[in-house]
């Protein structure tokens, strides 16, 4: 199996920690809590077959009983075929991840997987996060849409410029790989654009560019938003202001992750993100998908095809498939989500550096660990107040005589009192159970999807071997975090299964691959 990345963030392994200043009973406790954290063979069978059968149960009960019955949604994507790197187009992308809102045009050159990328950012104002309409958020949506498109139609956005027009969003920033300026037809109007859609809420999707909002998330609140279908809900805006611009498609950021990858790496089959939260996107038989098949109201599918499954893993564990420690058991019981949502729980970074914080507070109220926290200023007692990010830092830190970056995150950033070596020695330990499990589940996970692929025969008979795509902050800025996955998927694997993978770190998935979802749409 290889793997690549294409950010150039990849690391070594760091050297695991060893507690030469501690005494023996921290030595002991810390002992204890390492054998929780490690995953036995017997505890990574549960988790491979409970996955399996998951999978397999949420793809039979289709679409409409898929929030009900199962971890793994298996929602259909109604995404078929698969790109080839050859394609050429220029197609519009929307992006809307939790405040922020990108709009893009790429223009895809073929040529073995070029493209070229003209992109710009806003960000939701506050008072149009919550109210009695919803309208008034697309509406909003629509101006940045009419701000980047009159941005990208003149002569001196080309290098990427800001510039502000009264009446709409400003743009905060902006990025732009080649001067590509608004086309228009040969009587010199502009050019209808089609647009795909990856949008940050839950959607139940019923066709390509079909999907009503079934949940609201990231802080928005809209009394009359369950149900809306927002691509009716984006084209009625868009007509209002005379953009001639199309929704062809919704895809959510796995699809967009995989697809962005498989422009220039035809061979990827599976797209996964992995960041606060986490999700999976595959290529299943839609032969497989016999709740679907069964429940579906609009035109045939063609069950030679394969079609992109969206699983919505990030929900798996609720079955008890997963080994919870009793820290993930008190995060669970104090999370505003209880007993739902275990893996992203266990692995995201939402949750990562707040499963440390709860370890280093147990070995405080045992008085295992010296420093003082009775400062008001002090951070390390207030829940999610040991950020994720930290844990990169004290994993990376290779001082061994002295922990520097890991007391500067105790005392400069938690406010802790004075730290010793032990200390900084144990919370460096902590952080990399915790960091390393993450990996090792992530790790068993992927397994899981690559095992029942390969016994369904997908993807087996690619030439160019069997792809993996994942993009998402945790994995491109955690120090080991990627050989770790690497390394758990194929101690996982058969051989023969793990010869021909290779796993690829992405950037601008979703945005990429909305565009190539636009257009694998087309006719």
């Amino acid at each position: 199996m290889s793997s690549s990345n294409e950010n150039n963030t990849g690391a070594p392994l760091a050297r695991p920690t060893d507690h030469n200043h501690a005494s023996t009973q921290q030595i002991s406790v810390m002992e204890e809590i390492e054998s929780m954290f490690e995953i036995s063979d017997d505890q990574v069978q549960v988790l491979i077959q409970g996955f399996i059968d998951e999978m397999k149960a949420g793809l039979a009960n289709g679409h409409y009983d898929q929030y009900r019955r199962n971890d793994l949604k298996m929602i259909p994507s109604y995404v078929t075929g698969h790109p080839t790197g050859n394609e050429k187009g220029t197609y519009l992308a929307l992006e809307i991840s939790g405040v922020d809102i990108y709009v893009c045009q790429v223009k895809l050159k073929g040529e073995g997987g070029k493209l070229a990328i003209n992109q710009y950012q806003y960000k939701i104002p506050d008072h149009l996060t919550a109210g009695d309409d919803i309208g008034v958020l697309f509406d909003y949506i629509a101006d940045c849409v009419a701000d980047f498109q009159r941005r990208v139609g003149s002569t001196s956005s080309s290098n990427g410029a800001h510039h502000h027009h009264a009446g709409t969003p400003a743009a905060i920033s902006s990025s732009s790989s080649v001067p590509d300026h608004h086309q228009q037809d040969q009587l010199g109007a502009p050019r209808s654009y089609t647009m795909a859609i990856s949008i940050g809420l839950a959607l139940r999707q019923t066709g390509l560019n079909r999907g009503s909002i079934v949940a609201l998330e990231h802080g928005f609140e809209f009394s009359n938003a369950i149900g809306c279908d927002v691509v009716e809900a984006l084209h009625e805006k868009f007509q209002a202001k005379g953009l001639p611009i199309k929704i062809v498609a919704l895809a959510n950021d796995s699809v967009c992750t995989l697809l962005a990858h498989a422009y220039q790496h035809p061979s990827t089959r599976i797209g996964i993100v992995h960041a606060a939260g986490t999700n999976c996107a595959y290529y299943d038989k839609v032969s497989n998908m016999t709740g679907l098949l069964a429940q579906h109201e609009g035109p045939e599918l063609n069950i030679h095809e394969e079609m992109i499954i969206n699983t919505e893993w990030c929900n798996f564990g609720t079955k008890h498939h997963l080994p919870m420690t009793p820290f993930d058991q008190q995060l669970d019981a104090e999370s505003n989500n209880h007993g739902i949502h275990i893996f992203e729980k266990m692995t995201t970074g939402m949750y990562l550096g707040e499963v440390v914080r709860q370890i280093i507070v147990y070995l405080l109220d045992r008085h295992l660990l010296s420093f003082a926290t009775d400062d008001d200023d002090c951070l390390i007692r207030i829940p999610y107040h040991f950020d994720t990010s930290y844990m990169y830092v004290c994993e990376a830190d290779e001082d061994l005589d002295t922990l520097e970056d890991t007391r500067v995150v105790l005392e400069e950033m938690c406010k802790v009192g004075q730290t010793s070596l032990a200390d900084r020695e144990i919370v460096k330990k902590a952080c990399e159970l915790v960091g390393h499990r993450a990996a090792h589940l992530l790790g068993a996970s992927i397994a899981s999807i690559v095992r029942y692929m390969f016994d369904q025969g997908i993807g087996t008979d690619l030439d160019g071997g069997f792809a993996i795509s994942i993009s998402g902050d945790v994995y491109k800025d955690y120090p080991s975090f990627h050989p770790r996955v690497c390394e758990a998927l194929k101690a996982l694997i058969p051989d023969d299964m793990a010869a021909r993978l290779s796993v690829g770190i992405v950037q601008n998935s979703r945005i990429v691959g909305a565009a190539i979802v636009a257009m694998l749409a087309e006719p």
